[in-house]
């Protein structure tokens, strides 16, 4: 009994140790974690989105976006005119559609990512999911900080959160399917509003 005792003591003090020096080594090495707080910039540009669609204003919405992105991203205007035209009215309610964040950091470069979806409810009868992947800190390249990427869509859409989704892009469903949309129908200037 004694022999079975100590044997089940070592393995734990073993089990133990390992543990302890995975945590030292992901400490310094990239890692990608489930985090189950809200990360402070998540929230703040989660925020940001919601503030400037409810308000309808194309600027706001805009600057949160890197300046990498914005310089990279086709035909922005436009695709931030069709959102604009798809969110009908003011939210009402926006949640986690996937638990929390997944934060990417790379702690030796001073990177930090934050993916998340969302379930977005608006008063005025939208339901839509909406992805945000956001740059919160880049200490290699400054103009990386701020949304990189958005998609906002009546359907959810699978992105797989790893390496490859890295890039710049703002997806918009658009709000007449298939239809032909025409500029003008979308884009007013601020005295046409």
């Amino acid at each position: 009994m004694k022999k079975i005792l100590t044997i089940i003591i070592i393995s734990v003090i073993v089990l133990s140790a390992g543990l302890i020096a995975k945590n030292i080594v992901s400490d310094f090495k990239s890692e990608v974690t489930k985090n189950d707080n809200q990360p402070p910039e998540e929230k703040e540009y989660k925020d940001k989105v919601i503030a400037a669609l409810d308000n309808q204003n194309a600027d706001e919405l805009k600057a949160l976006f890197s300046k990498n992105a914005r310089e990279s991203i086709e035909d922005m205007d436009f695709k931030i005119a069709l959102l604009l035209k798809r969110y009908k009215g003011k939210s009402k309610s926006v949640k986690y559609d996937r638990n929390f964040p997944v934060v990417t950091e790379d702690k030796e470069k001073g990177i930090k990512r934050i993916e998340t979806y969302y379930v977005v409810k608006t008063d005025g009868g939208n339901i839509d999911f909406m992805y945000l992947q956001v740059v919160a800190k880049d200490d290699e390249d400054p103009d990386e900080i701020g949304i990189s990427s958005m998609m906002y869509s009546p359907e959810i859409w699978q992105i797989t959160m790893d390496d490859s989704n890295r890039g710049y892009y703002l997806w918009v469903d658009n709000p007449f399917w298939a239809d032909f949309v025409h500029p003008d129908d979308v884009m007013t200037t601020e005295s046409e509003k």
